[in-house]
């Protein structure tokens, strides 16, 4: 098995995985980084001298390999992720469609993201042909600041990953571990300190996700207000928001797919998962089974993770698969 990094990175840190992936994951060492300055800057580019500083130093103190490594954005508030129903076409047509119909999703000019699509199906309306698809765009500065620093620093890299891809597949894997029952509507939501992303997937593809800023959760996680008892004064307040962001998303999502089938699950993960456990409120919202990924059965069983690492390092590891 050939040895991978994964390098997440949110708005104000970088999470660091070296490990192996043969049909289950290997972990070898994790590393992290957290920043009194942001990373990001306003969901659209990198600060690229503290990134490179940041990046160079965590590899070098940590003796990370400098190939094959994937990169894991997290927490992009701006990016676009929609299905889209087109005529059956080729793939340059296709693609020139769905630029031309991407437009009406952006909040600036189209020119500023990268567009890149999935095809989900082919079927037949009628007499005509169509393909149910799944676009995602991604800001492009992010994407070229990520490569202008990382040939600086003489890093190889194999791609450039979203975290809704990303944690879609350990979710899939997981699945499929755990033996869960296939063709299931499902929800997954990634509460971290600073953000919660929720995808929704049919039969493990993706047909809807978003991210939400939190920036009560992050106030918690501060070093300066991070005590059990600024947690604790938060709680309801916090968990209640959380709740009601879940819940409308989903709400939009029926109201767009009325023949859909119900939600069978819903699969919680993040690092605030292991101080927050947000499954009765929820559960009240949304008729769904609720399960909390505290601990990965996909993960080599001579690994031993802490429910702390499991929940710190989720979404990097999901970047191994």
């Amino acid at each position: 098995m050939s040895t991978k990094v994964a390098v997440e990175i949110g708005k104000n840190y970088v999470k660091i995985a070296e490990g192996s992936f043969s049909g289950g994951i290997h972990i070898n060492k994790f590393a992290e980084e957290h920043l009194k300055d942001n990373i990001i800057i306003n969901d659209m580019k990198l600060e690229p001298n503290l990134f490179y500083e940041t990046l160079g130093n965590i590899f070098l103190k940590n003796n990370f390999p400098k190939n094959n490594i994937t990169f894991v954005l997290s927490g992009i508030s701006n990016m676009i992720i929609r299905e889209l129903v087109v005529p059956y076409l080729n793939e340059d047509k296709t693609f020139n469609l769905i630029t031309f119909e991407a437009k009406q999703y952006f909040p600036t000019s189209i020119e500023n993201y990268v567009i890149d699509y999935k095809q989900l199906k082919v079927f037949n309306e009628g007499k005509t042909k169509k393909q149910k698809i799944l676009l995602v765009a991604l800001p492009k500065s992010l994407v070229e600041d990520i490569v202008t620093v990382t040939k600086k620093l003489g890093f190889k890299v194999k791609k450039i990953d979203i975290e809704p891809n990303t944690i879609s597949k350990l979710v899939a894997l997981e699945r499929r571990v755990r033996k869960d029952k296939d063709k299931e509507l499902i929800m997954i939501v990634n509460i971290v300190r600073s953000y919660i992303t929720v995808v929704i997937l049919n039969e493990d593809e993706i047909v809807l996700s978003k991210t939400f800023p939190n920036y009560d959760l992050e106030r918690m996680f501060s070093e300066e207000e991070g005590t059990e008892a600024y947690i604790e004064y938060f709680y309801t307040y916090t968990i209640n928001e959380i709740v009601e962001n879940i819940s409308k998303f989903y709400e939009f999502y029926k109201s767009r797919e009325q023949d859909s089938k119900s939600l069978s699950k819903v699969y919680l993960m993040g690092e605030v998962c292991q101080h927050i456990d947000i499954s009765d409120v929820l559960r009240t919202k949304i008729n769904a089974e609720m399960v909390l990924l505290t601990e990965l059965q996909s993960i080599n069983k001579k690994i031993i993770l802490t429910k702390s690492e499991v929940c710190n390092y989720s979404t990097t590891i999901s970047g191994l698969i």
